[in-house]
Parts: structure tokens; sequence; C-alpha cells
């Protein structure tokens, strides 16, 4: 299959590039700047797939998606995090949610085979038990999205591509991932600084966020349940189209930080346990994401807990480093 993979230079990006090249399928990335060196570490194919062009360009969407015969999309391309979205709002709907409208548009006068979104835990505005399942509100009428501008943004992605789905015929997926970790990761999370600067040999302290949790997801599991939810048969009209990705287990940062020393004995990591005001708001809808509906719906389970995806990174970055 002819697969266009947006924001296929980034980090998820990259990984689905490299998963789609091993499964047989011919990938094209789509984005606005060219593949870093650890992203081409990843997949060096990259920089010969790489097509230029913006999310929110629909004319130069489509000339790409023509020219290269593309039957379905891997959406991952989009304005990432609460502290960015707050900053810049406008952007962040612009690029999230009519980026959202541009390839939904295209697939369908396309005809194209399916379209997978990347959506976020941040789509959630808050559980109703121990963790969080995809029928669990993504809206309140009293309080603005936990995750700001961002999750609101995936929401709103989210409901334009469910139209398109009910109205006119798209085979559309979102798929729901949280946290994503591994070699070549750009966003901190705590988790990339405590496993290169262990790497490295550095010292690694932070002042506060001990108590902050997350799903943790390896990279490659992200990578693989995308590629599952691409190949699975068309999807039935009644049938849930919103699906979580993750681990399904929460962990403090904290509890991350023991297991890099575990994992990494020269490790020296120092954490405080407050939260900042921006997290104390964000840690509302963090918590472990339900992944019955992938198992049940994708045959897709995660196969790097985290103990052995902190190995997995370390190792990759440490591979990285000897090269660089």
């Amino acid at each position: 299959m002819h697969v266009l993979v947006t924001g296929g230079a980034g980090f998820l990006g990259g990984y689905v590039m490299a998963a789609l090249a091993r499964q047989g399928h011919q990938a094209f990335a789509y984005d606005i700047v060219p593949p870093n060196a650890e992203m081409l570490a990843v997949s060096p194919d990259i920089a010969s797939r790489l097509r230029r062009g913006q999310i929110g360009d629909i004319a130069r969407l489509f000339d790409v998606c023509r020219s290269e015969k593309i039957e379905a999309i891997i959406h991952t391309a989009g304005i990432v995090g609460l502290e960015t979205s707050l900053r810049e709002p406008i952007a962040t709907y612009q690029t999230n949610v009519m980026g959202q409208v541009n390839v939904c548009e295209v697939a369908r006068q396309l005809q194209m085979r399916r379209v997978v979104f990347v959506s976020s835990n941040a789509a959630y505005h808050k559980g109703s038990g121990g963790s969080l399942v995809e029928t669990d509100p993504a809206f309140s009428i009293r309080d603005g999205n936990p995750a700001g501008h961002y999750g609101t943004s995936k929401m709103a992605a989210e409901a334009v591509g469910l139209a398109y789905a009910s109205f006119q015929d798209l085979d559309f997926l979102s798929v729901r991932v949280t946290a994503i970790y591994g070699f070549g990761m750009s966003s901190p999370m705590y988790i990339k600084p405590m496993v290169e600067n262990a790497v490295l040999g550095k010292p690694t302290r932070f002042a506060t966020g001990g108590r902050m949790k997350r799903d943790y997801t390896h990279v490659l599991d992200c990578s693989d349940g995308l590629i599952a939810a691409l190949q699975a048969p068309r999807w039935t009209a009644g049938e849930q189209r919103v699906i979580n990705v993750a681990s399904g287990s929460a962990r403090t940062a904290a509890e991350v930080a023991t297991t890099v020393r575990n994992t990494i004995p020269e490790a020296d990591i120092e954490i405080g346990d407050a939260l900042t005001p921006l997290e104390e708001q964000n840690v509302k809808m963090r918590a472990s994401l339900d992944i019955a509906a992938a198992k049940r719906l994708l045959n897709w389970s995660p196969k790097w807990p985290l103990e052995a995806g902190i190995a997995e990174y370390a190792e990759a970055f440490r591979r990285y480093t000897s090269l660089s």
C-alpha cells in the first residue's frame, strides 16, 4: 500500500515510516522540515521519501497524494503540548483542527482506503474510574480541557474525522496515544534527560515533578499500534472509531527515576515531589489508558513494559552516541 505519513520526519512519524517499510508498504513522509540525525538513524529512507509541505496547504497535499498514488494516510502532524498551545492558541487550532479537515477532505476526494489519526489522551476531559476508557467524557459544560488548547484541538479533530466517517463514508480511525518515549524523542517528559544523562555519565536534577504521572508508552509499541490500525479490515458501521494505544500502566516521574537507576547503575537522579501549577492542572487527566479495545479490535498489545523500554532506549542512545 502507498501510505503518506504526515509529520513523517518527526519522532513518532519516523518510527512509523520504519515500521511501514518493514511491512513492505511504500511510505512517504509529508513534513515541513527534514529529518534530524537521530531520525535518520531510525529510518534512513526518510530523506529520499520526504515530500515537503505544510499540513495547512491543501493544494500541496493534493499534489503529493496524487503524484505518489497515496491510498491511505497516517496523520501524525500537529502542534503538541499544553504549554505550547497556551502560547500559540491560533496556530494550535489552525494546525491541529484545520490540518485534520485538509487530510480528511483529500482522503475523501481521492477515495482513499483509510485515515488513521494520531490523537492523544489529552482529548479526555477526565476519567470516570481508575483508567481512561474511550467512552469517558471528552467535554465539560463547566470547565476547559485540562490540557488547554492542545487537548481541545485533539478533541475537535476527532469530531471532524468522525463526521467524515458518518456522513461521507471515510474509513477513519482515531488512535489515542500518550507519553511516547524512546530514542529520538524531543519532549523531555522527565524520562529523556534521566536516560540520556545516565548514559552520558551526567547528573539529573529536578526541583519538582516527582508526583507527575503518565502512561509512558514506548515508541515501538505506538508505531506498531498505528500499523495495526492501518491494516485492520474495513470498519463496520456502529463500531467505535476511537481506540487507546498505550502501555496501560501509569507511572510517576519518581517511579521512572527508580527504574532508570535500576537499569543504568551509574544513573544519578534527584527529583522533588512537588508539581508546578501547570502540572497540577495537567495531572487531572493523567491516568492509565484502558487498552481492551485495542486488543479486541486491532489484535494489538504492548510489548515493551517500562523496564524493557528504558533499557532499549538507553542501548539505542548509547549506540548512536558511540557513532556520532
